[in-house]
């Protein structure tokens, strides 16, 4: 997909950016910008799409983003709303912010290969994100040098993990093109407000950017590396996953919930993604929990 990009500007008197997602009048919009940015959800669910990566997001969330990593953030909460005022904490910072050689620096050079490593997306693990969102969390009330201290603490925790995970595959990439990024924009923001329509189809998001089918899946397949129709069936399976831990609705309601047609082939999509199926994944994480 061919991400906007997102301008940001720091307030008066601060060089990075930290608050509260909930607080904004945020679109959900596949973007991207020059700032290293960090997201942590304390309780939630969701999707998360980062760059090739598609994935669900639940409490205690903490990603790291590159400078440029195409991403966007959809909550179950707000699904279908043109806000998602979902809390999440975000801070974003320039890897240049303190001046171009202050990373390379022999006490930061750990910071330096973290930041660098999270152009692909970097997950990490919910004990971790548990502190460092605490640390995030109070950063937002925080001000001056203390604010500034608090961030390179982070960053610093963040370089111990040795279990977290890369997201994006090593062999994504994007480029940019004025016009690609508002057709793709109107796709991924109308796959985001009609996830659950069973109608939502390949022809109607063809039309919906005056392309062609044909033409429109060389277009989303070359900037995606996956099908249409694959992109919102892993968008609405992870939903269902969600929808199969947290309710005790049937299987046969959760497949209409989330824009299955029939039990079939939603059976059949999510042994494809999950290998397992519904019934079996469900008592799985019940039996974990």
């Amino acid at each position: 997909m061919k991400p906007s990009f997102e301008k940001l500007v720091p307030s008066s008197g601060e060089s990075f950016r930290c608050f509260n997602r909930k607080n904004l009048r945020s679109p959900v919009k596949w973007h991207r910008h020059p700032e290293v940015e960090m997201t942590f959800v304390e309780r939630g669910a969701g999707s998360r799409l980062v760059g090739d990566h598609i994935g669900s997001y639940g409490d205690l969330d903490l990603v790291l983003l590159g400078s440029e990593l195409p991403h966007t953030w959809s909550s179950d909460e707000y699904r279908g709303r043109k806000y998602d005022r979902h809390s999440a904490i975000v801070i974003q910072f320039h890897p240049d912010f303190l001046g171009p050689e202050f990373f390379a620096s022999p006490d930061l050079r750990c910071v330096a290969a973290l930041i660098q490593k999270a152009r692909r997306g970097i997950w990490f693990p919910p004990k971790l994100a548990a502190a460092v969102g605490t640390r995030m969390t109070a950063m937002v009330d925080m001000a001056g040098a203390r604010r500034l201290g608090e961030l390179l603490t982070c960053l610093h925790e963040l370089t111990l993990a040795d279990d977290a995970v890369l997201l994006s595959d090593a062999s994504y990439f994007f480029s940019a093109s004025q016009e690609g990024e508002t057709r793709i924009q109107t796709v991924c923001d109308h796959i985001a407000r009609h996830l659950c329509d069973p109608d939502l189809s390949h022809k109607n998001l063809a039309d919906l950017v005056y392309m062609n089918p044909s033409a429109f899946s060389r277009f989303f397949r070359q900037s995606t590396g996956r099908t249409v129709t694959g992109h919102i069936c892993e968008l609405r399976i992870g939903l269902a996953c969600r929808l199969l831990t947290e309710s005790d609705d049937s299987i046969l309601n959760i497949s209409q919930e989330v824009g299955f047609a029939n039990l079939s082939n939603f059976n059949r999509r999510f042994r494809q993604l999950r290998s397992t199926t519904p019934r079996d994944y469900r008592k799985r994480y019940r039996r974990l929990g």
